[in-house]
């Protein structure tokens, strides 16, 4: 039995036994349910079977007025036929069905984390979406930050660099920034340092994903916010500075 056209048939709606059947009709010309099960290697009751579904199917015809009870196939044109006028008569309704679908805007959801425990839990929300990618944003100085913070900090850098992760940030001119300054080429960072007098913020804010990190290092808080669109903002916001910086 040819594969190629029981597949073919397959997308006309006929299953392979069905295909079979179809196969050897068309072969035959017409046949009894014993000459069909003859050509189609099927055993008789089941070709029964399937030659009943092929009637309603619209795939095969009870010859009328005979003794005996014989069948013949529907012509393939017509099956292509009824199969084109099908998804006609589909794409008609189309526009209604689409007109159903209701589109939700997505949602923002806000997580708010306080304390060592949760800021450490905070920073590795969902980072393993971020290997061999970046992170993008505006970091504060580091005069508020206690010593287990910066532990903490400097851990999750570590794991950043470990996971190709890649930093690109723009930071003030502060002092508290110094010993950041020289491991940046050691956990992928790549600053942008901008004049304190026009950048002092005590606040950081990140973005990968669809994440938004706001990091307010003196309380030891941090709020994620998911959300794809405001992510989106972020980052163009960030790049487009970024490049403006590059261009000078």
């Amino acid at each position: 039995m040819d594969n190629s056209l029981l597949s073919g048939l397959g997308k006309l709606g006929l299953n392979e036994k069905q295909g079979q059947v179809y196969l050897a009709l068309l072969k035959l010309g017409k046949g009894s349910a014993y000459a069909i099960s003859e050509q189609s290697g099927l055993k008789k009751p089941t070709t029964y079977v399937i030659l009943n579904e092929l009637i309603e199917k619209g795939a095969a015809q009870l010859i009328p007025k005979v003794t005996k009870r014989l069948y013949k196939p529907v012509p393939p044109e017509t099956l292509v036929h009824d199969a084109e006028q099908r998804v006609r008569e589909v794409r008609e309704i189309l526009p209604s069905l689409k007109a159903i679908i209701t589109t939700t805007p997505e949602k923002i959801n806000v997580l708010h984390y306080e304390g060592l425990k949760a800021f450490k839990e905070a920073l590795y929300y969902r980072i393993d979406e971020c290997a061999g990618k970046e992170i993008v944003g505006f970091y504060a100085k580091a005069d508020d930050m206690s010593p287990k913070l910066l532990a903490i900090c400097e851990e999750y850098n570590a794991y950043c660099a470990e996971n190709n992760i890649i930093n690109r940030t723009f930071v003030p001119d502060h002092p508290s920034l110094a010993n950041f300054r020289k491991t940046d080429s050691l956990f992928k960072r790549i600053t942008h340092i901008l004049p304190y007098d026009i950048y002092s913020s005590s606040v950081s804010i990140d973005t990968f994903s669809d994440i938004v990190r706001i990091v307010l290092n003196k309380n030891n808080q941090m709020v994620i916010i998911e959300n794809r669109e405001f992510a989106k903002t972020i980052r163009e916001i960030f790049n487009m500075m970024w490049t403006s910086r590059q261009l000078k």
